[in-house]
């Protein structure tokens, strides 16, 4: 931490300039030596007025199970669109909008882990003002604002191309004539013959199990705004209350697509995949996937004497949690 200037310097305007240079080494067994460094500014234009600015590299190596793990079996509720595409053809059904729990199963998923796997790496930027007001009297308390903006470059980012995005592309492919490895069958049964008489589709019998090894995806760009206020109030004859509100708002949360993704939604564009079905993994992840473009969070604490009791509330503007969706 380096003070570049200082209050007794009398320099107009700045109150303090403070450098901070931070790094970090690591060694792996399996991926060597890494260094990633750090470097912030802090500048006091004014008594309660300071801005702030950061940069940063980041690194995260695969954890063993991504490298080592042989077979780790998950299981969840998808949708054999293949299934419900030769109901579809036949006439049974309106369309894939009218695919029900019919066409929704336990899923077994078999991931695996991949040792050629290169470890996550990023660039983080910010910068912000924090305002410390200081023309408000004591008795009020004290009011601390923060407005900060992030930027969050990311490459490499280790995760599952996903069971549910091998069922569709089961179902692409099985429309033009193949299908996904990936996807593991039964033999069809005699009422999966039947199924797929006349719609033009191969029989398709009972998924078995999906596939899916850890990869490193696209690269990915996440941009925000983080917003903060908090009130000290002074101590009373009952106490003393300690307000805070933090809030997050989403600005941009893009990820590259995979070639694979990007066939499945190009297939969308033209009709081979119905447009109603979630592709997850690409694109505009804002609104998709846990990620609202808004959380706002609050507390309250009150303290008297030995004893406290505080309260708190979270919200999150609306988002589709695409998990639970496929």
């Amino acid at each position: 931490s380096v003070p570049l200037v200082s209050r007794e310097m009398s320099i107009p305007r700045v109150r303090a300039l403070d450098l901070q240079v931070a790094g970090r080494a690591e060694h792996y067994s399996d991926f060597g030596s890494v260094t990633k460094p750090k470097l912030a500014l802090g500048w006091t234009v004014i008594d309660g007025l300071t801005v702030r600015a950061s940069w940063a590299k980041g690194f995260r190596a695969p954890n063993l199970e991504q490298v080592n793990a042989t077979v780790v079996s998950r299981s969840n509720t998808r949708t054999d669109y293949i299934q419900c595409e030769a109901d579809v053809r036949s006439g049974a059904l309106a369309s894939i909008n009218a695919c029900g729990s019919t066409y929704r199963s336990s899923t077994t998923a078999r991931r695996s882990g991949n040792p050629d796997l290169k470890p996550e790496t990023s660039t983080n930027t910010s910068a912000g003002i924090v305002f410390q007001p200081q023309f408000i009297p004591e008795d009020f308390g004290r009011f601390t604002f923060a407005v900060d903006y992030y930027k969050y470059e990311q490459e490499g980012i280790i995760g599952l191309f996903g069971e549910g995005n091998g069922l569709i592309l089961d179902y692409l492919l099985r429309q033009q004539g193949s299908s996904n490895p990936n996807v593991v069958r039964a033999a069809p049964t005699a009422d999966d013959i039947a199924r797929f008489a006349g719609t033009g589709l191969d029989a398709a019998g009972k998924v078995l199990y999906v596939t899916d090894q850890y990869v490193n995806m696209q690269p990915q760009t996440v941009r925000g705004v983080d917003y903060s206020v908090a009130w000290s109030s002074p101590e009373t004859r009952i106490g003393r209350f300690d307000v805070g509100i933090n809030g997050t708002r989403l600005i941009e949360f893009y990820r590259d697509r995979s070639p694979a993704l990007q066939a499945l939604e190009d297939a969308k564009a033209t009709g081979l995949v119905d447009p109603s079905i979630a592709i997850t993994g690409g694109g505009d992840l804002i609104g998709d996937g846990g990620n609202p473009q808004w959380k706002w969070s609050g507390t309250l604490t009150w303290r008297y004497q030995n004893p406290s009791i505080g309260a708190s509330a979270r919200h999150a503007s609306r988002y589709h949690e695409t998990s639970q969706a496929l």
